[in-house]
């Protein structure tokens, strides 16, 4: 056990310094002492005795050092030393400090709020078993809309996947909903999930309490028991207080009864990343809410599917695999007349990683967070660079120190080192802080993103790997703009440095001058890219959407359990909508299938009638299509040009309203008030073909669709009849003088009409309006603030270069001002001097801001990505940035007194 006694001495004397130190000097004593008795036995004098011991022994303060040295660990003790020293030195001048640690919180705080939000949504893997196993499946089709790539799949093509492939583990399929759950007297929404039977089990979990659901519970009707449950655990932590005697309850989830057998793991929130489902079913609940012929559709795809690879298997083998099996798995799945459609043979599937879950909020999202990382990391380095300005001219005052240090047998290394712990040592607490203004700003970034499932869901608390990389991230700030100053310092004479005196510096004058041009150009980047995204939002603001948004609500209806189907379902929906525009405080109402601006769609094939039939090899276009109530059109602001409304009534049979970009497209040249569309219908299990035609009683004024980046689409509006596809869950349009005169007319109206239905919350048109821009929203206002960060610790940087060089040259400018030069061209020498560094800069910075506009085109709207008004605004903005924090060091320039900076050297 020596060396745990060695290890215990060490810790002792590291942290008992004075105590270690004054026993090893009694030790060291008591051993000359010994050596002089023994020379005193030999009959020596006392003096010759103590000669002898101290030659024998050595010398007492070398023997002492180099004990110190083995007994001790010098490599620590100097690292404490240069912790120490560092923290007089940065007592000395608390007013640089301050700036240093502000100037990094604002740099880490920028890149911490960003990564926490990435993080959640992107890289946090899911608490699971091997979660670099899981991949994702989902087909592509051959289109160039972003629709049609990851398209879910569905029951049929996951069970043949299932029992065909031989790359995975299991094969499951996942499915959210909004349910209504009833317990006891309590009844409210509850979100959750229906999933496959073998869901758990391949994801490896274990229950909390209770078991989870298993292949038996997945058929119809349930299991043995009947239908089988799993509830989340944070809903068991908070409607039940953890109580174990939850295994077994019974409760209602939307009118079936089901039983609570077990509670999910801690930490498990689904694989569908911002869902957090509070309870799961088996997949055939599906068939028990829906019909057992919606759950097999081959044609319906719904259903977000997952495999574990086998062990040894990796996802290009499971890709090529499936490229193989994919046309027999088409050849069960799709009905044959689907399968011979040209398009039907260029279907893809693909297999992608996921670890970390799914998200629909990925595909609108992943490249704005990228975008966003990468600026912040520019705003980054603009900090490093300001800092390490700054910290190049408190090391130019500091050479003497150096010089000194040096000529008295510090190392070079030694030198770097100790201006990297001072960097390191501000870089700290300007971490933390960083950290806190995340933590502040992380909630509202994520009200930004326009989602209110997203906000809820998704935390923006840093997590033990979002303190792992700010940790990173100030290490790596530290070596950054530490390490100019530090290899300057270490590269300095000491003979020059001894002769300094304080208007004098030797080194880093050109690496100092070569910081301040990066930052400008980095900077001018950043004003550029922000320039074009704020365009962007005043274009999506302010354009024409065509629709009046205020005091307008839109609620969902949930008739699904009611008994009324069909013509008697949709006679409901009308009174209802007829009851509310009785109410006080409602000006209209209506009924639609489609909300404006919710990023929903629904396409039909139509043409004029009359056209030649489409030819059956070749795929028509669709055309924008919404079934609408009467009156719709008016609670949302849309005019009537020509013709009529619909009426709700049977004169709607047969009656369509086209807008202009619709009467247009298939009447040009002609009125199309009167004229006959002609639409082509195909049935989703036969493909038979049928047609239909609508006569155009109206036209109706442009508006925006899904979304207000398209420009105004062809639309065309079809009255609410038995055969609109989702007749259970239109959406009633109010339009009255509150929200609050909305919510109150809907809840009388419903309760007297449908009183068996459940009140659901609306979303308001404004909010909603406001949310379809919200990534360009967000975009806009963070780069706007990095780029005003970015311009003010530009002119910072350019006032410290300003004021240094002043400095420098306070001799030269004197001595120019005893031999006659005027104030003014003081000034201007050192204008000059700026305005070359700043033209440099804007020269690198307009090529850097080029790139950059080149990699944000595709969130541009209304603004062309080499706008060069945009480029001259965001140069001029910046020089006049750069030269008032060039004034003020400048103007102090033309003060000195000649005969003082003459008496100065």
């Amino acid at each position: 056990m020596q060396w745990l006694d060695r290890l215990t001495m060490r810790v002792r004397r590291l942290f008992h310094q004075d105590r270690e130190t004054g026993l090893l000097d009694a030790e060291l004593q008591f051993h000359l002492d010994q050596q002089i008795a023994e020379n005193r036995l030999l009959g020596m004098e006392e003096r010759e005795a103590r000669l002898a011991a101290l030659r024998s022994f050595g010398n007492p303060l070398v023997v002492r050092q180099q004990t110190h040295e083995t007994w001790r660990w010098m490599g620590v003790e100097r690292m404490l030393q240069d912790v120490r020293f560092a923290l007089r030195q940065i007592a000395r001048a608390p007013g640089f400090a301050v700036i240093a640690i502000l100037i990094l919180a604002l740099g880490i705080g920028a890149n911490n709020a960003v990564f926490t939000l990435t993080h959640a949504l992107l890289l946090r893997n899911l608490p699971v078993a091997r979660p670099e196993e899981l991949v994702r499946l989902a087909l592509e089709f051959p289109d160039d809309d972003a629709r049609s790539k990851n398209v879910p799949l569905n029951l049929p093509f996951t069970e043949a996947i299932g029992s065909r492939a031989r790359s995975f583990n299991g094969v499951f399929g996942w499915s959210v909903y909004d349910f209504v759950f009833k317990d006891g007297a309590e009844i409210h929404g509850i979100h959750g999930a229906t999933v496959s039977g073998n869901t758990f089990e391949v994801l490896g979990l274990k229950p909390a309490a209770g078991r989870l659901l298993h292949a038996g519970d997945d058929r119809p009707g349930g299991g043995p028991d009947g239908w089988a449950a799993v509830i989340s655990y944070r809903r068991w932590e908070e409607n039940y207080n953890a109580d174990p005697r939850v295994v077994g309850k019974h409760v209602t989830v939307t009118d079936h009864p089901v039983t609570i057998v077990g509670v999910a793991p801690e930490g498990f929130e689904g694989t569908l990343v911002a869902e957090h489902p509070d309870i799961y079913l088996p997949l055939e609940f599906d068939a028990a809410l829906n019909g057992e012929e919606g759950l097999h559709a081959g044609m319906r795809l719904w259903l977000t599917t997952f495999a574990r690879l086998k062990p040894g298997v990796n996802r290009r083998q499971a890709q090529a695999e499936m490229r193989v099996l994919l046309p027999g798995i088409l050849d069960v799945v799709l009905p044959p007349q689907a399968r011979h459609m040209p398009r039907a043979a260029q279907i893809q599937m693909d297999v992608d990683p996921a670890s970390t879950g799914w998200s629909e909020l990925r595909l609108q999202y992943t490249r704005p967070l990228l975008l966003l990382q990468l600026l912040v990391g520019a705003v980054l380095l603009i900090c490093c660079a300001n800092l390490s300005g700054l910290f190049l001219a408190r090391a130019s005052a500091r050479q003497q120190e150096f010089a000194i240090r040096g000529a008295l047998g510090a190392p070079r290394g030694r030198l770097v080192r100790q201006l990297l712990v001072e960097s390191l040592l501000l870089a700290v607490p300007g971490a933390v802080l960083g950290v806190g203004l995340a933590w502040v700003a992380g909630p509202w970034i994520l009200h930004a993103l326009g989602n209110r499932q997203a906000e809820t869901s998704l935390s923006a608390r840093p997590d033990l790997a979002i303190l792992a990389v700010t940790a990173l991230c100030a290490l790596l700030c530290a070596v950054l703009f530490g390490m100019a100053p530090a290899w300057t310092a270490s590269r300095m004479s000491v003979e020059a440095g001894l002769r300094l005196n304080r208007r004098t510096s030797v080194g880093g004058a050109g690496v100092r001058r070569f910081f301040v041009p990066f930052q400008v150009a980095l900077s001018l980047a950043l004003v550029v890219v922000a320039s074009l995204l704020g365009s962007t939002v005043v274009h999506l603001r302010t354009q024409d959407s065509g629709y009046k948004t205020k005091n307008v609500s839109f609620y969902i209806a949930d008739f699904n359990r009611l008994p009324e189907k069909g013509d008697d379902l949709v006679a409901m929906y009308r009174r209802v909508a007829a009851r509310l525009r009785t109410m006080p405080g409602v000006e209209d109402a209506s009924v639609a299938e489609i909300p404006p601006l919710l990023g929903w769609q629904s396409w039909a094939v139509f043409e004029a009638a009359g056209a030649k039939t489409t030819s059956p090899t070749k795929e028509p276009n669709g055309s924008h299509v919404n079934r609408i109530g009467s009156r719709f059109l008016s609670a949302v602001g849309v005019p009537i040009l020509l013709g009529r409304d619909l009426r709700d009534d049977v004169s709607d049979d047969g009656s369509c309203l086209l807008n202009q970009s619709g009467a247009a497209h298939f009447f040009p040249g002609e009125s199309a008030l009167g004229r006959s569309l002609r639409q082509t219908l195909n049935d989703p299990e036969t493909f038979k073909e049928t047609f239909t035609t609508c006569e155009v009683v109206g036209i109706t004024g442009d508006s925006k669709y899904d979304s207000l980046h398209n420009d105004h689409p062809a639309i065309i509006y079809l009255p609410v009849t038995a055969q609109t596809e989702a007749l259970s869950r239109l959406f009633f349009v109010i339009h009255g003088s509150s929200e609050q005169a909305n919510s109150v007319a809907y809840k009388t109206a419903l309760g007297e009409i449908a009183p068996a239905s459940p009140e659901t919350d609306p979303f308001q048109f404004q909010q909603q309006f406001n949310d379809s821009i919200a990534r360009e929203q967000l975009l806009s206002v963070l780069s706007g603030f990095f780029a005003v960060l970015g311009l003010l610790l530009s002119a910072i940087g350019i006032y410290g270069l300003v004021a240094w060089t002043v400095n420098q040259r306070t001799m030269e400018i004197g001595l120019r001002m005893a031999l006659g030069a005027t104030k003014g061209r003081v000034f201007g020498l050192v204008m000059r001097q700026i305005a070359g560094v700043l033209v440099v800069g804007m020269i690198v910075g307009a090529v850097a801001a080029g790139f950059a506009a080149h990699g944000v085109r595709t969130f541009l709207y209304g603004v062309k990505a080499g706008n060069p008004w945009v480029f001259l605004g965001a140069a001029g903005l910046l020089g006049c940035f750069g030269l008032v924090a060039a004034a003020v060091p400048a103007r102090k320039a033309v003060e000195i007194d000649p005969m003082v900076a003459l008496r100065a050297e």
